[in-house]
């Protein structure tokens, strides 16, 4: 299980995001999708956007992402050992769905959006870790995102009329993500849904973490649903504490 590279340091602290290549095979990815048609059929009323939570209970496919190995380094390295998850939730959007307006940014509105580096180590406060399980192409649509906006000083100043997708700028980008690949970031930074365009269907898996301090979920984990997780899947899902967050992968 490897660190961050000193290039990918360098790229979320510029940024805010990072992307992770080919995390999941297009064979898992197919996998998780069936899976998820089994557990979650669509409903002739759904509509074009869809959003239900709780999706690591669906099968042990999906518990297995809440610590995958290729991904829980990094967030160890942006969070810190004893890290938490907080939430987990998906989204499927079908062309013409819109949904989320551009919103995050550092602490003016809530206070777990927070990004902070000192002496060589970045720390975050909510952290999210979203899993594609189909092609996001540049123009798709789905996640967007300000690069650099989790460390602006005119949050402020942020134009409502961008904020809410009336019009475009070219500061406003959405970073390409195809099947497999793991987009991390901040909620400090700026960042939204804009309306989906493909023909095929977005599906997006939300892992969302935390310090072992603070919650953004409004009740915990029920663990009694999940009888197959590992004992470090179920200390990710306690409640916040400092003294039940042990660490992870041995790091201080």
């Amino acid at each position: 299980m490897g660190a961050m590279t000193d290039e990918e340091k360098f790229q979320f602290d510029l940024q805010g995001y990072l992307v992770i290549r080919n995390v999941l095979s297009q064979e898992e990815c197919a996998e998780l999708s069936v899976l998820a048609d089994r557990v979650w059929p669509e409903e002739a009323d759904d509509g074009l956007f869809r959003r239900t939570e709780d999706i690591s209970r669906w099968h042990p496919r999906f518990l297995d992402l809440i610590d995958h190995p290729k991904v829980l380094p990094y967030l160890v390295e942006l969070i810190g050992s004893r890290l938490r998850i907080d939430h987990d939730y998906c989204i499927f959007m079908k062309a013409g769905a819109v949904r989320n307006a551009l919103h995050g940014g550092p602490r003016i509105f809530e206070t777990d959006h927070w990004y902070h580096y000192s002496d060589g180590m970045m720390r975050n406060g909510l952290t999210v870790a979203t899993w594609a399980l189909t092609d996001a192409r540049v123009g798709h649509g789905g996640f967007v995102c300000v690069p650099g906006s989790h460390k602006t000083n005119f949050l402020r100043a942020f134009p409502d009329d961008v904020r809410q997708f009336e019009r475009t700028t070219d500061y406003v980008v959405q970073p390409e993500l195809l099947a497999g690949d793991v987009l991390i970031f901040t909620e400090a930074l700026i960042h939204g849904t804009s309306a989906w365009t493909a023909d095929h269907e977005r599906r997006t898996l939300l892992y969302k973490y935390s310090p072992p301090h603070s919650t953004w979920r409004k009740r915990p984990f029920d663990v009694s649903a999940y009888p197959d997780a590992t004992e470090q899947q179920l200390r990710l899902m306690a409640p916040p504490s400092v003294e039940a967050h042990k660490r992870v992968l041995d790091q201080p």
